[in-house]
């Protein structure tokens, strides 16, 4: 059996030596070494770890526990990699330790290390029940601390200047509020964590209801926390525009005029934000120069978060929301013609063709065989045309059919010319020029079976045997 690279990395870290998995784990969790680097969702290193840690024997390094535990209330908001800004509902795993260490040695440091040391013991005596006791009240009074900090954060300026300093920033200071804010509905929290599943693949309407039910009761303890809930679970959508349901039913509204009303705005204003961001990606973009794979996996996000924001609520033309995408839309647009751009000359180049006689621009054109093809050349054009191939079904969806009902035409139509001219070449080749051109026409059939299918290919290819024979 043939391993793809992701099983055998994550074989590798089966067989990791206890010590190694959980130092490993530690630096995955606090986000010292983003998951993504390793190639693999964190869920999915925490399996591979899993029988590592299994055998691991005597004392084990706290650090990597107490983090867990700390973090799991809001598992949900965090993310791996870096952010442009922040944004509600959202915490990369970097902050996690500086807030942590924030925690036990400004806020609580007297009490702390007792409470430290009692989860310990309870670790390491199995007992469930005095653990869950024991980690409740670390992290109410973690909570309790924070959210006094935060409220003098809000009436002392140098306090909070000092604090932001101190975490690494402002926008760690932000999530260091919301994670105050989560600790402070703990029970209604940890409640939603059992009854929802870790990872949804569809958000039904049986689920949305016992959602609803749940972010209700806690509106009418705590309205300002509440949808803290809402995104914890949107957290858990494979699909997250799907969270949109749950808007619809507790708003009773259908469009973005609405639901941006409401206090579940934040959800759908993460959604558009995340166009945004993309969008912006591309208005960036230098043509030519791009990453292609990286634009596609965007240009397949953009597709599929735009038409599922689109399914769940009606987005008015009128509306912010509405009109937000339109404009996110226009831009990756305007990008795609502008990288599409260069896509036929590039072609050019890999098939090189000049023009003969005194005709001008409309006279006759020979392919250049004098040499084997540029294999740069085709590697770049290779890249461009799997670019296209692979988006092409997208195109409506991020507003760019225009650009490919273009460039499609204008390669098609170079390659009839190239076809002509390869086989009439090939016909009159001299010896030494032969395997050239036979190299070239396999280029070419290669092209056409990207463009025109498989048959025409196979046509081409046919046709310069022939031709090639006839010239020996």
């Amino acid at each position: 059996m043939v391993l793809t690279k992701t099983d055998a990395l994550r074989q590798f870290l089966t067989e990791l030596p206890p010590q190694a998995a959980v130092k490993l784990m530690d630096a995955v969790e606090s986000g010292a070494l983003p998951a993504k680097h390793l190639g693999l969702p964190i869920e999915d290193i925490r399996v591979a770890l899993a029988s590592a840690l299994a055998k691991l024997t005597g004392k084990r390094d706290g650090a990597l526990t107490d983090l867990r535990l700390f973090t799991a209330p809001f598992e949900d908001f965090l993310f791996d990699g870096e952010r442009k800004e922040k944004e509600a509902g959202l915490i990369p795993r970097a902050s996690v330790e500086p807030i942590w260490n924030w925690i036990t040695k400004e806020l609580v440091p007297d009490t702390m290390p007792a409470m430290l040391a009692r989860v310990e013991k309870h670790i390491a005596s199995g007992d469930k029940e005095a653990l869950k006791a024991a980690v409740t009240v670390l992290l109410q009074a973690a909570g309790a601390a924070m959210t006094a900090a935060m409220e003098r954060c809000d009436t002392e300026t140098k306090f909070a200047n000092s604090t932001a300093a101190q975490l690494g920033g402002y926008d760690v200071l932000a999530d260091a509020r919301e994670i105050a804010d989560v600790l402070a509905i703990l029970d209604e929290m940890q409640e939603m964590q059992l009854s929802v599943p870790r990872h949804i693949r569809a958000f039904d309407d049986r689920m949305v209801s016992e959602v609803r039910d749940l972010y209700d009761d806690l509106y009418e303890k705590d309205p300002d926390r509440a949808i803290y809930l809402a995104l914890a679970v949107m957290g858990r959508l494979e699909c997250p525009w799907q969270i949109l349901r749950l808007a619809r039913k507790v708003a009773l509204k259908n469009d973005d005029t609405m639901i941006s009303r409401t206090d579940f705005s934040i959800l759908g204003e993460r959604l558009i934000r995340r166009l945004e961001l993309i969008a912006g990606v591309f208005e960036n973009l230098r043509p030519g120069l791009s990453d292609l794979d990286e634009l596609q996996r965007l240009i397949v996000e953009f597709s599929e978060l735009s038409k599922g924001i689109t399914r769940e609520i009606e987005l008015l033309r009128i509306g912010n929301w509405g009109q937000r995408l339109l404009k996110a839309r226009n831009v990756i647009s305007t990008a795609i013609s502008d990288e599409f751009a260069h896509y036929p000359k590039d072609l050019g180049a890999a098939l090189p063709m000049q023009r003969v006689g005194g005709f001008g621009r409309s006279g006759p054109r020979r392919v250049e065989i004098s040499h084997m093809p540029d294999e740069a050349k085709v590697e770049r054009i290779r890249r461009e045309l799997k670019f296209v191939h692979m988006t092409k079904g997208l195109a409506q969806s991020i507003g760019a059919q225009a650009a490919y009902d273009k460039l499609l035409p204008e390669l098609e139509a170079y390659m009839v010319t190239y076809e002509d001219a390869i086989i009439e070449e090939m016909r009159h080749c001299e010896p030494d020029h032969a395997e050239h051109a036979e190299a070239f026409l396999e280029f070419a059939a290669e092209i056409s079976e990207k463009l025109t299918g498989q048959a025409g290919a196979a046509t081409l290819l046919k046709r310069g045997r022939v031709a090639l024979q006839a010239s020996a």
